[in-house]
């Protein structure tokens, strides 16, 4: 149920705050008051469309901040694990109740951020668990109920585990059958397509496998090739560093170092203080030695390789050319080899394989089409109860003459197409009057019908659905009188199970509350704000009178009001 709900500098609400209790809560107020701006306040909280002058002028922003606790297991698996709501490992969490705190900020500029339990999420998010705790039904056509593409979902959530049942037992044997069909259209059904392919893959296996590429092997060449382009260069200056190392004129390095270590000598023969300085010449020398004959040997190694370097250029353009046809990369291209060996392989068995699908697709498609019709005979018994509890109910509401039809039709196939939801198209018809042939609800139903056949249809699913929060705005246009109190009962038996707030001009229907808010327009310091306060017993019985009266609240009025208050408080309330 929704425990608290801020409302902040939203069009003209400058602050509400609401802690509502069970049951059925009641809103009522003047035209021009300011219920459909709570409505919207809440609706922003559904992930609805927000603008910006829904934020209260010379404001930032307007917020709205709504605290549910509920059933854990209201929360579908899926969802709950992309919001990791419920932690998986916490003991007895399906008997603990769950908190949600839903925000949502809209900024002066038009811009909104969405919260759930105080981390940002997106408004995707925000609706689709918003949509598992809260319905709003407005007076207009947004009701499900009078959308066509929305009546196959309210007859499977009235047909319960039986229809749900059959219908994953149909989409299971859909999965496969597509999966087939999609193995199928991959091998193709014309031989001589299924041949050109062999071919050209054959090839490609071919030309890719003949190239024998090593790991690298690009990079390796290329670096050779570098070498090779100023072989002549390079073996020239290792020819130069020998020379200067150790080469025959009096200026070399090694030379030089000779004639140091015999200068040494020398001194040697009068002090020994320098006998350090004497091995590490020595040592200098025979590491220079040891270059010099490195040089040599690498100078040799660097010859020019006309050949060997018109083989390196070949062997890299052959790479290239690979590349640039199977990836940019040598892994690439042998990730495609993987591929087109792979599809090869499959394509040579394709004849014998396609023949087995095709057996295959034929008994699936024959299962597919019994389940489709076991899902479609569930939904006739689900909805031979439904037209006849729709019935009882509209009889309850006043409408005693009306006939309620659940119309089936077959889909109109295109194999291999089979729909998702079964082969069924269906759509709610209403006869309105006696002699009336059954027509489209959505098309005939008047204001108070429809807002009868939609409370029927949530009083009936109140039973399957599990939504926990129902908002009813204005549904009572179109009734008075005595189909009004019928309607507030019903409102008040439906809250027995749900917590329902409902906004109303009816004083039937605002007797039958739980708790009756009012809301109203306050002017303070020159700003128009609307409030909303909690009505006691006595404020109650005015406001019904100003209701029944239209605004006059006179003597006879306010008689009127306390006694329907005074019969909405028996414990038989809403019993007929």
């Amino acid at each position: 149920m929704l425990t608290h709900i801020e409302i902040r500098d939203f069009a003209l609400i400058e602050k509400i705050v609401m802690e509502p209790g069970k049951g059925l809560l009641v809103l009522t107020g003047e035209t021009g008051a300011g219920k459909s701006i709570l409505i919207d306040a809440i609706g922003a909280l559904t992930g609805g469309r927000v603008l910006r002058d829904m934020v209260r002028h010379g404001q930032d922003q307007a917020s709205v901040t709504a605290v549910f606790q509920v059933d854990p297991a209201l929360i579908p698996p899926d969802l709950n694990d992309s919001l990791g709501l419920v932690d998986p490992n916490e003991p007895d969490r399906s008997e603990n109740m769950l908190e949600i705190i839903l925000s949502r900020e809209i900024a002066a500029g038009g811009k909104s951020v969405c919260r759930i339990n105080g981390r940002i999420t997106t408004q995707a998010n925000l609706r689709a668990l918003a949509a598992c705790l809260i319905d709003i039904h407005g007076q207009h056509d947004q009701q499900s109920i009078f959308r066509v593409d929305s009546h196959l979902a309210l007859l499977d959530r009235y047909g319960g585990l039986a229809v749900a049942e059959a219908r994953d037992i149909y989409q299971q044997v859909l999965r496969r059958y597509q999966t087939c069909v999609k193995e199928m259209k991959r091998l193709g059904s014309d031989p001589g397509e299924r041949a050109r392919q062999i071919d050209l893959l054959a090839y490609q296996v071919n030309e890719i496998r003949t190239a024998a590429l090593k790991q690298n092997e690009d990079e390796r060449l290329a670096a050779r090739q570098k070498v090779l382009a100023h072989a002549e260069t390079i073996q020239e200056q290792l020819q130069n560093a020998y020379d200067q190392l150790t080469g025959d004129q009096s200026e070399s390095v090694l030379t030089g170092i000779g004639e140091v270590l015999v200068s040494l000598k020398e001194v040697h023969r009068h002090t020994d203080e320098l006998l350090d300085v004497d091995e590490a010449v020595r040592n200098a020398q025979d590491i220079l030695q040891t270059a010099a004959s490195d040089l040599r040997a690498a100078a040799e190694q660097f010859e020019a390789d006309p050949a060997m370097r018109a083989r390196i250029e070949e062997r890299l353009d052959l790479i290239y050319r690979l590349k640039r046809k199977y990836g940019g990369s040598l892994a690439a291209i042998e990730q495609y080899h993987m591929k087109a060996q792979a599809r090869l392989d499959e394509l040579n068995g394709g004849e014998a394989r396609y023949a087995q699908l095709a057996e295959e697709q034929a008994k699936l498609e024959k299962a597919l089409l019994e389940k489709a019709g076991i899902l479609s005979e569930k939904r006739h018994e689900a909805a031979t109860s439904l037209e006849k509890e729709i019935a009882r109910e509209l009889a309850d509401l006043g409408m005693k003459s009306v006939r309620f039809s659940v119309l089936f039709e077959k889909v109109d196939l295109h194999a291999p197409a089979y729909p998702e939801q079964g082969l069924d198209d269906i759509e709610f018809l209403l006869s309105a009057n006696p002699g009336e042939p059954m027509r489209p609800l959505a098309r005939i139903a008047s204001g108070g019908e429809a807002s009868r056949i939609m409370l029927a249809i949530k009083s009936i699913l109140a039973h399957v659905d599990q939504i926990p929060v129902l908002i009813f705005d204005e549904i009572d246009t179109g009734v008075s009188g005595q189909t009004a109190a019928r309607v507030g009962e019903k409102m008040r038996q439906l809250a027995g199970e749900r917590q329902v707030f409902c906004i109303t001009h009816m004083a039937q229907i605002a007797a039958m509350a739980d708790e009756h808010m009012l809301i109203e327009k306050q002017v303070a310091d020159g700003r128009t704000r609307t409030a909303l306060r909690r009505l006691t017993e006595q404020e109650q019985e005015q406001e019904l009178a100003r209701l029944l009266s239209g605004g006059i609240a006179d003597e006879t009025a306010r008689s009127l009001a306390s006694q329907m208050r005074s019969r909405a408080s028996q414990p038989e309330r809403g019993q007929h």
